[in-house]
């Protein structure tokens, strides 16, 4: 066994109470690289404390930290050093002191980073059982599948802009998952997920959504900012894709049928989940015509 850190990650609705619930772990072997994370299964619970908008945000930036220990894992891989600082879990405790927190480290001993997880899912973060019903997939999940494609597709990671905004007009603006781009922008990607317990607003997000993208069918004037504050031009006839976890009940079909309308406005090219690659792959094809600067 080796000596691993870890800390648990925690979502507090209001951080002046100090009262939050559990959600995540992430834990690792600062010495051998080994780093792996991972989340509740059934996040009802923490829902009802929590509320959506804050669980949400935690879970957004769940997303960048997986990002961060995949291109760690890859840089080893590619023998190119060590990607994650020794302290990064220091690091993490120290800097997020809002909505989502890292509980201090803490050594734990372990054969392997998702072992670790395992005892501390185990003892520490018991995943609730979560109540007989159809399987849901969120956007989170979604998401996820699309930047390992992405990765697969051997897109330079620079180029993967992900959690972007899209500015139409003087005041218009609404978040898109992922921009490929560099100056330019060739592909916007956005997942979507209809196989959710509670959809009715799905449909009103995508309207909401869907309004910006045929404001720039349209012709006018746009661009895309992205989490870094760097800015690439986008035509009307910028590629579009929508990634979807397919609806099985009559409710999610219902929802389904009225973003569907949306997507077939803006010109998007759907897809399910089972597809991602061939998404991966346009998406290497529209990069191969961006410029390194």
């Amino acid at each position: 066994m080796s000596r691993y850190v870890y800390s648990i990650v925690r979502c507090l609705p209001d951080p002046r109470t100090g009262e939050f619930v559990n959600v995540a772990a992430v834990a690792g072997d600062p010495v051998a690289g080994d780093w792996s994370y991972r989340q509740l299964s059934n996040l009802e619970r923490a829902q009802r404390f929590a509320g959506r908008t804050a669980l949400e945000q935690v879970l957004g930036s769940l997303l960048d930290l997986d990002e961060q220990i995949h291109r760690h894992r890859e840089s080893l891989l590619a023998d190119h050093g060590q990607l994650i600082p020794d302290d990064w879990l220091d690091r993490l405790h120290r800097d997020h002191r809002n909505v989502m927190q890292f509980s201090p480290p803490a050594p734990i001993l372990a054969d392997s980073a998702e072992d670790a997880l395992a005892v501390i899912f185990d003892h520490m973060l018991i995943d609730p059982v979560a109540p007989a019903r159809p399987p849901s997939t969120t956007r989170y999940e979604l998401q996820r599948t699309m930047r390992q494609a992405f990765h697969r597709a051997e897109i330079p990671e620079d180029f993967v802009r992900s959690r972007v905004q899209i500015y139409v007009g003087e005041k218009l603006h609404s978040p898109v998952d992922f921009a490929i781009a560099n100056g330019r922008v060739v592909q916007l990607s956005q997942a979507w997920s209809f196989r959710l317990a509670q959809v009715d607003e799905v449909p009103l997000k995508v309207m909401a959504w869907g309004y910006a993208l045929q404001r720039l069918r349209s012709g006018d004037d746009a661009k895309v900012v992205d989490a870094a504050g760097r800015v690439s031009e986008i035509s009307r006839n910028v590629d579009l894709q929508v990634m979807i976890a397919p609806p099985e009940t009559n409710e999610q079909v219902a929802a389904f049928e009225e973003a569907q309308q949306v997507f077939k406005d803006v010109d998007a090219e759907v897809r399910l989940p089972a597809a991602v690659d061939d998404l991966g792959s346009r998406a290497a094809e529209l990069a191969r015509t961006l410029h390194r600067f």
